[in-house]
């Protein structure tokens, strides 16, 4: 025996194909007749690879016949199903149980796979081919898992599906495990409910007894052990077979529980229709075992005890705070009054803004993304203005901003401010076109007469936010996108082409040759495990920011903290506290006041400056 992993089904993908392990260790492979194995050895499932993509997905089962472990691995991802959780890079999900029904705090997101909730079930879909693993899970393990897959990667005929073959080829080597023959009796359960299935299986009947039999032997007190197998025999023969109308009285099987307000529905919709998405896609591939609500009525997602309501009683949410139909909310900008899962709000009264932090943009109309390399782009640019940005050619940090005024040029560094080659003190200058002072020791503002505002913080790093003119004429482009209150179509190109993803765009408004060279992960691991401790204060319920949580998540301001500050030079806190700063100042623009935030988590004396304040409304 070798170490080496191999296959216990089939490692080649036709069109449509599953293949499927149930029960205390039925296999269907992808070709042929299914088997049985008694074992609580690792086995590999299936491995296959696909444009060079290694795939792999091993199982083992524990003294009780269910899966008690599966790891799937896609393109070096690893994802791990055990003791009731969901692993993937680091990141856990915490299975919790309402009796027999599974509910797991899903979807979740990641660059190669897609993990959600599908019916009843789990399921994890590859974003990098046609191939899905659903599983159901259930106390103890998880008493059934398939994989399907779409496209034919090598000839089916290739495969051998010698059952012992298989078996002896595909165990992992681990010392303390066994695998023992199957052994089976009589069993009358099993008799009686093959005697309804003559129609389906037909010369096969009797090979399915003996798999049966195999099955349940010493597990017939396991209500999951014999079900899941009843089940997928039902689920073969077909909605339309006699018996599936009959498979749960036969057996004894009982319908599994639902939690909350919800009702078992042996065949509906996989996606429950809610107060977020009350019309969910409906297809005749998303049927499956499913828990729903009863007629007329959505599920309110955002309680955790899993009621339905009606739609015009759904709760609306904003910034991750719930209101009731008929309460407002107001911001600095807006008013607006919950109706039925829905915001109906007054116009905007503020101007959109666009901020270029670091590499981190957001666009006038709002959309945020990352610039791709240390270069110069152009910022933004209209009939009469334009205005470029120039980064650190050793950190993602904004080194100059010029600021094209008509006939006036503005210039600001890290360390000189000029105004047509002449010092900007720390008095006013008027020009012909704009008014330009130091709004604090922090802030350099340009006022013109055309309506656009221009503020630059100079310290303790440049950070560049722009106020489009309210009425304005012609067309306004470049990283800040073009203010026409739609972000589909922010990415558009220089040429005039609406990019699909921000690096092409953003690469199109660069000056010169731009070379990405931003790292879009960490690359420090000392910095990293300082960067996610220190940023947790964003989150903290009880923190100093924590009265604006109301107002703006803060995931994407907490994601840019990590990236900003475990990707820093040699002064680590100084990033951290201009990412802080970053969440403090949106705040402000809001009307959210945090206090003295730099005092509380010690921001004050890294300021290059001898002062330490909060931001407020005034600032901005």
């Amino acid at each position: 025996m070798t170490p080496q992993q191999r296959m216990l089904s089939v490692c080649f993908l036709l069109v449509s194909v599953t293949c499927r392990t149930y029960g205390s260790g039925v296999v269907q492979p992808f070709k042929g007749l299914g088997y049985y194995v008694r074992s609580n050895c690792p086995f590999t499932l299936t491995r296959f690879t696909h444009n060079r993509v290694e795939y792999d997905i091993t199982i083992r089962r524990g003294d009780s016949g269910l899966l008690v472990q599966v790891e799937i691995t896609m393109n070096k991802v690893r994802t791990v199903l055990q003791n009731g959780s969901i692993l993937v890079e680091k990141k856990r999900f915490v299975l919790k149980y309402g009796s027999t029904k599974l509910v797991v705090s899903l979807p979740y997101d990641h660059t190669y796979q897609h993990i959600f909730q599908y019916g009843i079930y789990t399921r994890l879909r590859s974003s990098l081919l046609p191939l899905s693993v659903t599983w159901h899970s259930v106390p103890g393990g998880i008493d059934s898992l398939w994989v399907r897959g779409y496209i034919m990667y090598e000839s089916l005929n290739k495969v051998k599906c010698n059952k012992q073959q298989l078996i002896t080829e595909s165990k992992l080597t681990q010392e303390t495990c066994q695998t023992r023959d199957p052994v089976f009796v009589t069993n009358q359960v099993c008799r009686e409910f093959f005697s309804y299935t003559m129609e389906c299986l037909q010369v096969k009947t009797p090979f399915y007894i003996q798999l049966c039999e195999e099955n349940i032997y010493s597990f017939e007190n396991s209500k999951y052990v014999h079900c899941a197998f009843f089940k997928e025999i039902a689920l073969h023969c077909g909605n339309k077979s006699y018996v599936w109308q009959k498979w749960r009285a036969i057996t004894k099987c009982a319908e599994p529980t639902c939690p909350g307000d919800l009702v078992y529905k042996e065949e509906g919709n996989a996606f429950i229709p809610s107060c977020s998405n009350p019309n969910p896609s409906f297809s005749s591939q998303a049927i499956t075992s499913t828990c729903v609500c009863p007629k007329g009525k959505v599920l309110d997602d955002h309680a955790e005890d899993f009621r339905c309501v009606s739609v015009p009683s759904c709760p609306c949410v904003f910034s991750g705070r719930t209101y009731l139909t008929g309460d407002r909310r107001n911001t600095k900008c807006q008013a607006c009054i919950c109706d039925g899962g829905g915001w109906n709000c007054s116009e905007n009264s503020c101007l959109g803004r666009c901020d270029i932090e670091g590499q981190f943009v957001t666009t006038f109309d709002g959309k945020k993304y990352v610039v791709p390399g240390k270069c110069t782009y152009v910022a933004s640019q209209g009939l009469n203005w334009t205005i470029n940005v120039g980064f650190s050619g050793k950190h993602a940090s904004i080194q100059t901003v010029n600021a094209s005024l008509s006939a006036s040029l503005i210039i600001y560094t890290e360390w000189f401010r000029y105004i047509n080659t002449k010092s900007l003190t720390n008095f006013s200058h008027f020009l012909d076109h704009a008014l330009v002072f130091w709004q604090s020791s922090m802030y350099v503002e340009v006022h013109t007469s055309f309506g656009m505002k221009i503020q630059v913080q100079v310290s303790p790093e440049i950070q560049l936010y722009i106020t489009p003119p309210g009425k304005h004429t012609g067309t306004i482009s470049g990283l800040c996108g073009n203010n026409n209150k739609d972000t589909t179509d922010d990415f558009t190109s220089s040429s005039g082409i609406i990019e699909n993803s921000p690096e092409p765009f953003a690469l199109s408004w660069s000056v010169g040759r731009c070379t990405p060279n931003i790292p879009p992960t960490c690359i420090n691991t000392d910095n990293e495990i300082f960067a996610d401790e220190k940023c947790s204060v964003l989150n903290n319920p009880a923190g100093i920011f924590a009265k604006c949580h109301g107002y703006i998540p803060t995931d994407q301001f907490h994601t840019a903290c990590i990236l900003r500050t475990c990707n820093c030079g040699t002064n680590l806190v100084q990033c951290l506290c201009v990412a802080l700063g970053n969440y403090a100042k949106a705040c402000a623009s809001l009307g959210v006041e945090l206090g003295d935030w730099r005092k509380a988590t010690n921001c004050c004396k890294h300021l290059k400056m001898q002062i330490c304040f909060p931001f407020t409304a005034h600032d901005l």
